[in-house]
């Protein structure tokens, strides 16, 4: 792993808090990451697409199988907007205006409020968006979890990448024309931030509407999307893990699982036969959906599990 890949990792664990999915730290374009998109990332924390769901003719030309039923897309929200999304040990104190803004920070005299955040301890985050944020979805996973169960072998022969990396189905995005980003270790330091307007939240007042982040702030990640393109800060949808078995026993090579579920179908395999079934009192992590002959081999089988991150 690589330390972009773990700063990466890093940002979307102390932002799990948020309701919205998996934080990326490095916003994608919402041509490439979009509800429907089959993919996975690398060491470096890139995401290598697959195919789109949603497109039979793709599919198609990669051998792949459409999906037996209808996708329902539920209707695009563009009418979000959200005030700074920090993460949990990030504080927020505001900045009292009377003796004026320093003209070093950049923030403009007209901002109605100006806030600063700050750690006492571990890693502190902040994502500023600017309005309104896009919500698009698929309704119901099943489907999607059909359709990976059906090609699952062909998708571990044409891109054995996935047996190391595992594999994602995007199924929700969160997405802006404009986001900052800062992830930061230092203690008791505060980044500012100006805000054009306050707003009533949930029992106070908070910041909302355009930001201005101080220039005299390191550390900070600014993006911005051209065209009819949006930045994806947050996506949900189902990770697919592949584990290779040891043997015809079918034990996991990894330790103890944290939930138990029974393999209720089987996958063909045309050079091994039907695939084998878990014991019932095996232990894995994750959904269990089929056992698959492992192309690479002879023998061995790869337990096909997946994981949901819903928004």
């Amino acid at each position: 792993m690589t330390a972009q890949w773990k700063l990466d990792q890093q940002y979307a664990d102390i932002m799990s808090d948020h309701p919205f999915g998996v934080a990326l730290y490095r916003p994608l374009s919402d041509s490439v990451l979009k509800p429907g998109s089959v993919g996975y990332f690398d060491d470096y924390g890139s995401w290598n697409p697959i195919c789109d769901i949603s497109d039979h003719e793709s599919l198609n030309r990669k051998r792949l199988v459409a999906p037996a039923e209808d996708l329902e897309r539920a209707p695009i929200d563009n009418g979000i907007t959200w005030g700074p999304m920090l993460s949990s040990n990030t504080k927020s104190s505001k900045v009292e205006l009377s003796a004026g803004i320093d003209p070093a920070t950049g923030i403009p005299v007209t901002v109605s409020a100006v806030y600063s955040y700050s750690i006492e301890k571990n890693t502190g985050a902040i994502l500023l968006t600017s309005p309104p944020i896009t919500h698009d979805h698929y309704y119901h996973t099943t489907p999607f979890k059909k359709w990976c169960k059906v090609n699952a072998i062909t998708l571990l022969r044409q891109w054995p990448e996935v047996k190391r990396h595992g594999l994602w189905v995007v199924t929700s995005t969160y997405a802006t024309k404009k986001c900052a980003i800062n992830m930061w270790t230092t203690r008791g330091r505060g980044f500012k931030v100006g805000f054009d307007a306050e707003a009533m939240g949930i029992g106070k007042v908070g910041p909302s509407g355009e930001w201005h982040r101080s220039k005299t702030d390191e550390g900070w990640g600014e993006y911005s999307s051209e065209g009819s393109t949006k930045l994806v800060v947050f996506f949900g949808g189902i990770r697919f893990n592949y584990t290779w078995m040891m043997g015809k026993d079918l034990k996991p090579t990894y330790g103890g699982g944290q939930l138990r579920v029974p393999v209720t179908e089987q996958i063909p395999s045309p050079e091994q036969g039907t695939t084998m079934l878990l014991d019932e009192e095996d232990e894995v992590g994750g959904e269990i959906l089929a056992v698959l002959p492992d192309p690479d081999n002879n023998g061995s089988n790869i337990l096909l599990e997946c994981e949901e991150y819903i928004d």
